[in-house]
């Protein structure tokens, strides 16, 4: 295969998912060989190359989708932390949830207030903060408070996340952006496409059933799979 142009970190998750996905689906007998487009080449009486993709129900550069807004809360608690800790000192964790329905805009911002919280509470007994003590922070949905002293305090997100459905138009889409690479990959016999919900990213993670009747266009691709880690591939019925 060509010279890769991918970090070894993400190299590796690749490897890893692919690992997974040849326990629980039976590929050809042949040798496996790693690299970049495409991701995995199948060397046996046909040369298979399989593209492996992250499937994500929503574009990553919105500002409003999971991928986006759990970098933005994790770096909210950071920061909240860090801010309570320089003006208190005290090693007390503050835990909350989130409103999914009031996306994060300003980091700094929201972080700031959410020390002040903490401060305001601070002397009190652990316990659920009442919500009128937070209505003033719409994107705040529940926060309790743990008035013990750790030396390892943290503040924690609390988080349940609702599993979206499977969205058609993010496949044909990831599809047609993968047929366009195609035209640089590696000559292969045929080439697969592998879209991955990893269950361990919670931007990622999504319902793969799919729906009765439904097919999309193949493109560049002899077979399709929707493999959520852990659970037996699904192949997506295509047409040409």
């Amino acid at each position: 295969m060509g010279r890769s142009t991918k970090n070894d970190r993400k190299q590796a998750q690749e490897r890893a998912v692919f690992e997974m996905f040849a326990r629980d689906f039976e590929l050809p007998e042949s040798s496996i060989a790693y690299g970049d487009m495409p991701d995995v080449v199948i060397d046996g009486p046909r040369k298979i190359g399989i593209e492996i993709t992250d499937l994500y129900p929503e574009d990553g550069d919105n500002p409003d989708s999971e991928q986006a807004q759990k970098l933005y809360r994790d770096a909210v608690a950071k920061q909240a932390q860090a801010l309570y800790s320089a003006a208190s000192g005290r090693p007390i964790e503050l835990h909350f949830a989130f409103n999914f329905e009031k996306p994060i805009r300003r980091v700094e911002t929201l972080a700031k207030a959410i020390a002040e919280l903490g401060r305001s509470v601070e002397h009190g007994p652990s316990d659920a903060i009442p919500d009128y003590a937070f209505e003033h922070i719409p994107e705040l949905q529940w926060v309790y408070w743990n008035g013990h002293e750790y030396p390892d305090a943290k503040w924690r997100i609390t988080q349940s996340y609702a599993v979206p459905s499977l969205a058609l138009p993010r496949i044909e889409k990831n599809i047609a952006e993968k047929t366009e690479q195609a035209k640089k990959y590696l000559a292969c016999d045929a080439y697969w496409l592998l879209m991955v919900v990893n269950l361990w990213n919670p931007a990622s993670d999504q319902d793969i059933s799919w729906p009765g009747g439904a097919t999309v266009y193949a493109g560049a691709f002899e077979r399709i799979f929707l493999y959520r880690t852990h659970f037996a591939p699904i192949e997506v019925p295509t047409w040409r």
